[in-house]
């Protein structure tokens, strides 16, 4: 009987293990991240690295800290940087998607408060399929980064 009850463990630990990597969470958000704004700004910007398990699709994000929020994309057209908004960001299972300076990124609107060196905010991002997920940016001296 214990040898029973202990290959009945070991097969059940096997099986575990072999789906682990099904069991995490559907969303990983890594490194979210705005500079400090200057005395009077009213938008800033939000970075961070999205990985999902299955492909899916990033629709829209919201923050108590501005009324809205923008996702955007920058590309160099004809010597000039160029800005212009992305209805929605095409997730590739177990790819990641990264806004970084320079690229895609997220565009708080309308600031409510002044976002200071050291403040932590929540930001909720909408998925197609995943369920929302709230993550907690952080900010840092401008320029730090």
């Amino acid at each position: 009987m214990i040898h029973l009850l202990r290959n009945l463990a070991l097969v059940s630990i096997v099986l575990i293990a072999a789906g682990c990597d099904r069991i995490g969470a559907p969303v990983r958000v890594d490194d979210a991240w705005a500079n400090a704004t200057p005395a009077g700004a009213t938008v800033a910007a939000v970075y961070m690295k999205i990985t999902t398990k299955d492909a899916d699709t990033l629709l829209s994000a919201t923050t108590t800290v501005a009324d809205h929020i923008e996702m955007h994309t920058n590309s160099e057209q004809n010597g000039m940087m160029q800005m212009r908004p992305l209805s929605n960001v095409p997730l590739e299972a177990g790819e990641p998607f990264t806004f970084a300076p320079g690229g895609a990124h997220f565009m708080l609107v309308e600031l409510r408060q002044p976002l200071t060196a050291g403040l932590r905010f929540p930001m909720t991002l909408q998925f197609q399929h995943a369920p929302a997920q709230t993550v907690q940016v952080q900010v840092v001296e401008l320029g730090s980064r």
